[in-house]
């Protein structure tokens, strides 16, 4: 192979600098104060909105100037840069961390006490000084962040912010680091996520393909037309989304299910296409057997039990579980990569994103790096084995979920309230419950995680054939651009519109949440929840069970992982779509084999890509004209 052809270009990340600056600030913008909240799918739109539009750009390119094309290898690291950029602007990343930041100083009362319960146990260096002039601007706007004053009350925090969290993508890189070889050449997990940026930067004759333009053409025109209608009310608005059938179930035992939604987005539906069948049938399927269950405990008249079903408790379980799983079946890897690390000989691991003993250097510098951090901060040093051990747990349970299944998740079990659950609030104190608050910003949801976001490109990496070392090198330098730019978006976008005043999606309530939870547990201490630590265990142990069945019959229908997105939030909005995938892609492969399914495929590529161009369009047009016209949700009235 030509080693020219697996260099990362420097022009590829120039370009790739220069547009995640834009790519920064569009999400940052039109996800806070136009709730677009795109930020929240398992791919996100403004990547892949960016890519095609590249590689429409590099088309004519290839035709008359061939020498200044974009190379596979050059699109595939600015979608990777890309990617990056847009987890950490993203819902569960940056926006959560504004949400927080200076949150209990402002909204300290007399009734809740947080100034006596807990300021004492805040780290001065954790937020901007709490002073009149910095908190009244932030919250009510009319102000401007470039003032010395207020520029110096935000350098500390954020300066040491954009470290921690340049160290925690650094630990992220080394735990795919030891996993890639395992999950990527030996398993040969689906990576449903990554097959339309792929064939985008792979294929030349991409656009090509009239049933790739059929399928954009449905989503495209449905959005053209919802999207006209919020501007023009006249205009007939085609409700094809989201659609809360439950709300007719108003007796009991029934009425246990009226939440039940059900949703037509041809960008799921796309996506769910290119999911193995027993998955797109397990994910649907443990949605149907969740509702009857929330029915048949109203029946029984079990609801009374504070909880019940406990599916919160079950989730956190699952997903330890599937981690666990991951970690099992990658256990002889692991081994061999010890073995492969401290061999002077051995060169297997030249072609790897780094090399492992690196990556395990690297993992045990971080891990030192949070403790000391978090030993500064308040937390003891057995909490915060335990606290990171959970988040790096979770954290390689979506990773492996993304790289097999492909599906939207939502872990919302957070590793302080699984310490709180099994071990009860006396047993941490203060200072460790108040610290655990605080990093709930980054550990809230994992729906937009940036581990499988940068693991993904490498397995791109390895199908285009170039190296993933230097494509992590160009991945943290956009992170560490992205972080810069987020931070600055965030504080000029907050001083100017004020968080409470202009700033429509500013999250009270994901930071209320955090903060009110710590009060409770200050306020009325609490021993270990025998039940619900049962229910963990019960999640954890059908969980395995489920993989057990799964490695002992060939013809078991169901994958372990669709039980975790089951009985979690994420999977309510698009059970309905991998139905409809499941049962196309079922007809399609009994009626024309392999052959149809590959013939298929452009078209279920053009419901995902129509879907996402007008949708950024929209996006880009409300930024623009400062008004609210795209949003995946179906909240407060909104069309999408």
């Amino acid at each position: 192979m030509d080693t020219s052809r697996q260099v990362v270009t420097w022009r590829s990340i120039l370009i790739g600098l220069l547009l995640l600056t834009f790519n920064v600030y569009w999400v940052t913008v039109t996800e806070m104060k136009y709730r677009a909240e795109a930020t929240a799918l398992p791919i996100f739109i403004y990547p892949v909105f960016i890519l095609f539009c590249l590689v429409v750009f590099n088309y004519p390119l290839s035709k008359f100037w061939p020498s200044q094309r974009l190379m596979s290898r050059e699109l595939l690291t600015i979608y990777a840069m890309l990617v990056v950029s847009t987890s950490i602007a993203s819902y569960g990343m940056l926006q959560d961390f504004f949400a927080f930041i200076v949150h209990p100083y402002w909204f300290a009362t007399e009734e809740n006490e947080w100034k006596d319960l807990f300021f004492h146990c805040i780290p001065s260096w954790f937020t901007a000084n709490p002073i009149e002039v910095v908190l009244t601007g932030y919250y009510q706007g009319n102000s401007s962040v470039y003032q010395v004053k207020l520029l110096n009350a935000w350098l500390k925090p954020t300066l040491i912010w954009t470290v921690f969290t340049l160290v925690l993508l650094f630990m992220l890189h080394c735990l795919n680091t030891l996993v890639r070889r395992q999950w990527v050449q030996t398993e040969r997990l689906a990576f449903p996520i990554i097959q339309l940026p792929l064939a985008m930067v792979q294929s030349p004759n991409f656009l090509k393909s009239r049933l790739l333009w059929i399928g954009f053409a449905i989503p495209a025109a449905l959005d053209l037309i919802n999207g006209l209608h919020v501007l023009f009310p006249t205009v007939p608005y085609l409700h094809l989304k989201l659609h809360l059938i439950g709300q007719r179930l108003v007796e009991k035992p029934w009425s246990a299910m009226s939440d039940t939604r059900i949703s037509f987005y041809p960008f799921m539906i796309g996506l769910g296409f290119f999911l193995p069948i027993d998955l797109s049938f397990t994910c649907w399927f443990f949605f149907v057997i969740r509702q009857l269950t929330r029915m048949l405990s109203s029946y029984l008249g079990l609801t009374h039990l504070p909880g019940f079903p406990y599916f919160y408790e079950q989730s956190a379980g699952a997903w330890l579980c599937i981690s666990f799983i991951a970690v099992w079946l990658t256990r002889r890897h692991l081994v061999y990569v010890l073995q492969t690390a401290f061999s002077r000989k051995s060169s297997v691991d030249a072609n790897e994103p780094m090399r492992y003993r690196t990556a395990i250097v690297g993992l045990m510098g971080g891990f030192l790096f949070m403790a000391i951090f978090s030993y500064r901060a308040g937390m003891t040093l057995t909490a915060i084995l335990i606290f990171f051990a959970l988040y790096f747990a979770l954290a390689v349970a979506v990773t492996r979920l993304r790289a097999e299944f492909g599906a939207p998740h939502g872990i919302f079990n957070h590793p302080a309230d699984m310490m709180v659950t099994a071990f009860g609030t006396s047993a941490w104190g203060k200072h460790n419950l108040t610290v655990m608050s605080f990093y709930h910003w980054f550990n809230r949801s994992y729906r937009s995680h940036a581990m499988p976001n940068q693991f993904e490109p490498l397995k791109m990496a390895e199908v285009v054939g170039f190296n993933t070392r230097r494509l992590v090198i160009a991945m943290m330098i956009g992170a560490l651009v992205a972080l810069i730019v987020g931070m600055w978006t965030n504080l000029d976008m907050m001083y100017r519109d004020g968080a409470l005043a202009g700033v429509s999606f500013f999250k009270v309530w994901v930071a209320d949440a955090a903060f009110n939870r710590l009060e409770n547990w200050l306020f009325h201490p609490t021993p270990p929840d025998t039940l619900r630590t049962v229910f963990i265990g019960i999640g954890a142990l059908l969980t395995l069970i489920l993989h057990i069945l799964r490695t002992r019959f060939y013809w078991w229908p169901l994958h372990p992982a669709g039980y975790p997105l089951a009985v979690s939030f994420a999977i309510d909005y698009f059970w309905f779509t991998f139905f409809i995938s499941w049962v196309l892609k079922t007809i399609i492969l009994k009626s024309s084999g392999v052959k149809g399914y590959q013939r298929a495929i452009p078209f279920f590529f053009g419901l995902i890509l129509g879907d996402f161009v007008v949708g950024a369009l929209w996006m880009v047009f409300g930024l623009l004209t400062q008004q609210q016209v795209y949003m995946i949700y179906l909240n407060g009235g909104t069309w999408y």
